[in-house]
């Protein structure tokens, strides 16, 4: 792992440098994005906002989208772990109606509170890193060779921002699933290679991330579009999270 020191000292450089005019590929800004996790952080917590609009599953052949879900995540989280602690609320397109349910991510381990009487948290694996960017993984900004752009300057919740396009590439990934006859069978996801936009601050903290996703399930092709836009605020602020008391294994 590159150290903070040299992080650091990476994006000062980079800052020295003759800076990239609005719309141009930079190597200067792959620099900085390939900064941005390790300054983002060094922090050591954050404040967490995602909000993610999901239309469909629809057919390919089909130009009607399906019902859109909206999922919020509210919290805060610690770099290291990653640990979060989020309210997550999901309001259904097809009904009106939302639903909230509190969320405690410690690693690789989720704890979830289920309705009962009374409430009580359920331990269940966790089996990757909480992808707390939101449509990508803190690594795909790490080894991104670009290219990257420079989109602008603008602010984001007030404060001054930099807005970087960094192309991603698709992926197809295999999941074990369930289905309501309790009959076992493989999921395949594959997304369409899509634009992440990330805004930096003048620390050159990731404060924002947004991107549309298309995915195609290999059950009638159906294809699913995720708008996410993740925002990223007070950093540095007091968190305290940990396991909830009481929580049994599934």
């Amino acid at each position: 792992m590159v150290g903070i020191t040299a992080l650091v000292g990476l994006f000062l450089a980079s800052c020295g440098s003759s800076s990239a005019t609005s719309g141009a590929v930079s190597s200067t800004a792959l620099q900085r994005i390939h900064a941005a996790v390790g300054l983002t952080e060094a922090a050591g917590s954050a404040h967490l906002v995602t909000v993610a609009e999901t239309s469909g599953p629809s057919s390919p052949s089909s130009s009607a989208p399906g019902a859109a879900d909206h999922i919020t995540s509210v919290g805060d989280i610690k770099f290291d772990g990653p640990d979060l602690k989020l309210t997550n609320t999901v309001q259904s397109g097809s009904t009106s109606t939302s639903q909230s349910t509190t969320a405690v991510y410690i690693g690789k381990t989720i704890y979830m509170m289920v309705s009962s009487d009374p409430p009580k948290w359920v331990q269940t694996p966790y089996h990757q890193r909480y992808a707390y960017l939101g449509a990508v993984q803190t690594t795909a900004l790490t080894t991104t060779t670009g290219p990257v752009t420079v989109v602008g300057t603008g602010t984001v919740d007030g404060q001054p921002a930099t807005s970087y396009s960094v192309p991603m590439p698709g992926s197809t990934k295999t999941v074990a699933l369930t289905n309501s006859m309790n009959q076992p069978y493989q999921e395949q996801f594959r997304i369409a290679p899509f634009v992440l936009s990330v805004w930096l601050d003048h620390a050159g903290r990731i404060v924002r991330t947004q991107a549309t996703q298309q995915t195609t399930l290999s059950q009638g092709s159906q294809i699913v579009i995720e708008h996410s836009t993740t925002t990223l605020s007070d950093f540095g602020e007091a968190v305290r999270i940990s396991a909830p008391p009481s929580s049994r294994g599934q």
